[in-house]
């Protein structure tokens, strides 16, 4: 994970994202005075004009937020959420009579992209839910650097260009998004300039009507005929019925540090096994070793045991208690991986009860400031440029969050009107007597826990320096084999496999980040603030 920009300084605040017109504007928002709100919120906005294929006005995300002086540190989901209309017979109606139009294509892939992929988009209301709370700004001036972008021409960066050439053919079977992406026909080069107009009228509607621009009138039909007219089951009452979740969230401790997550129990689970073994003391091989075997329970246990904890009965408390990771930290052992990793039984360790939901993402931004405020921002339209469905004249490039559910097999997963898909992802918040102390935020679906622990292992257990330890080689573990990073030593590789690991060496491309993408700011024991990201995708300098 080489290549990290960062920044130490003692001035007033630092940001951290998946682009650096992202980190450079949340930066230039705390530089004129916004608080770490109004930053995190005028840099998603950006990061939707610059990073298309990876999140959007019309993706979802989940906010966590610390402020000094307060003992509430606050979450709002925003996730995507099943129309009404999409019963399981229904969705499975729809579908069969997609599969009648298209013969060419499996129904697999007609769930993943297309209309019957689109849910109800929550990222509008949830940022704009954000500012009307926390923030301090109005909405014209947060959104001011994104439609200045938008309006300049939308540069394709050498990522996305790539993307482009990958999903080509899935591209062109959307003759809209086609038309936009490649116009003539022809596959474009890094640095080529998409028309950004229509976006940029859509960012001007939101700085004046805020989420109605986008879940009530004119745009709310729009999306409506391009995804109902398409086959697909939302409609404009659904987007006009959306309300992101604002609550306080439950606060975790993790050798001391007291953190939250936006209630994402992987790694909540993860950190209360890990935090039964010592790793100071232990060699590099060792602490990767007892951090995989701690990712594979955690993952194992919620793909069995996990599901929308809003609408569904589930095991929540047992998942994030303590006893029960002890439980499940008795069957790891430092010398031996497990043959085979099982869910255990966390019914008994805790009430079932209601929580924020897990999360994908595909861009990140994290901000602090010296006050000791903090953000922490997942946000995403699900896979590269989302269903591929182009909203016309309106830049909105729909997710395609749908295909998170079980829709092939029966489990925990079930699509039903109104929940919300398993995901999950942390969206990581540290927290001291100060108050904010550090974020940490990824993209790379499940990968994402793998980035933010592996970086907070280094941070806290072995005392590593923010982009040091976003810069360490990782491991992922689901409970399925042990991948492990390109540039990890050798030695260390060969510790692994002794100690019984199946490993895959996991290869990073221009399209793919097989551990995920991570980006962090801290502080760190004399005050100074740090931010980067890494693979270096852009960490914003702050200022003194």
């Amino acid at each position: 994970m080489n290549g990290t920009e960062s920044s130490v300084i003692a001035g007033q605040g630092v940001a951290a994202a998946g682009h650096a017109d992202a980190a450079r504007v949340a930066v230039g928002v705390l530089r004129a005075g916004g608080n770490v709100v109004d930053a995190i919120v005028a840099g998603a906005f950006a990061a939707f004009v610059v990073e298309p294929g990876m999140c959007g006005i019309g993706g979802h995300g989940r906010l966590s937020l610390v402020m000094a002086g307060t003992a509430e540190p606050r979450g709002i989901d925003h996730f995507l959420i099943v129309p009404r209309a999409a019963t399981p017979e229904a969705y499975g109606a729809a579908l069969r009579a997609m599969a009648r139009r298209h013969p060419d294509r499996d129904a697999r892939a007609l769930a993943e992209t297309g209309p019957l992929s689109v849910g109800v988009p929550g990222a509008v209301a949830g940022l704009c839910e954000a500012v009307r709370r926390f923030g301090s700004w109005p909405l014209v001036r947060l959104l001011g650097p994104a439609i200045d972008l938008a309006e300049a021409g939308i540069v394709l960066d050498a990522r996305h260009a790539a993307l482009v050439a990958l999903h080509a053919d899935a591209i062109r079977a959307q003759p809209a998004l086609a038309d936009w992406l490649m116009p003539g026909g022809t596959l474009p080069a890094p640095g080529a300039r998409l028309d950004g107009r229509d976006l940029a009228r859509t960012l001007r509607r939101i700085t004046i009507d805020g989420a109605a621009a986008l879940h009530d009138g004119p745009i709310a039909l729009a999306i409506e005929q391009a995804v109902a007219g398409a086959g697909g089951l939302l409609d404009a009452a659904d987007l006009a019925a959306y309300r992101p979740r604002a609550a306080r969230q439950a606060e975790q401790n993790y050798r001391g540090l007291r953190y939250v997550t936006c209630d994402d129990l992987i790694a909540i689970e993860a950190l209360n096994i890990l935090e039964c073994f010592d790793l100071v003391g232990a060699d590099e091989a060792t602490a990767l070793h007892l951090l995989a075997e701690s990712l594979a329970q955690a993952f194992v246990d919620n793909f069995a045991l996990g599901g929308d904890p809003v609408n569904a009965e589930l095991p929540l408390a047992g998942l994030a208690s303590k006893a029960y990771a002890r439980e499940r930290a008795a069957t790891i052992t430092a010398t031996r991986a497990r043959a085979a990793v099982a869910p255990g039984e966390p019914w008994r360790f805790g009430a079932v009860g209601a929580g924020a939901p897990p999360f994908a993402g595909t861009t990140q931004i994290c901000v602090l400031d010296a006050a000791g405020n903090g953000a922490s921002l997942i946000t995403s339209i699900d896979g590269a440029f989302g269903s591929m469905i182009l909203v016309p004249e309106t830049g909105i490039l729909l997710g395609n969050g749908l295909q998170l559910f079980d829709l092939f097999r029966h489990g925990r997963n079930p699509m039903a009107p109104g929940r919300m898909p398993l995901y999950g992802a942390p969206v990581f918040m540290a927290m001291d007597e100060r108050g904010a102390l550090g974020g940490l935020a990824g993209a790379g679906g499940y990968r994402i826990a793998t980035g933010i622990l592996n970086t907070l292992v280094q941070v806290v257990d072995r005392g590593l320096g923010l982009t040091a330890a976003i810069e360490r080689p990782r491991v992922h573990h689901q409970g399925d084999g042990l991948d492990v990073a390109d540039d990890m030593a050798m030695a260390t590789r060969e510790i692994l496999e002794a100690l019984g690991h199946r490993i895959t060496i996991a290869q990073r491309t221009a399209t793919s980040w097989p551990f995920g993408r991570t980006s962090g700011v801290w502080r760190d024991k004399h005050g100074d603030l740090h931010a980067g990201s890494g693979p270096a995708c852009g960490a914003a300098r702050g200022w003194d």
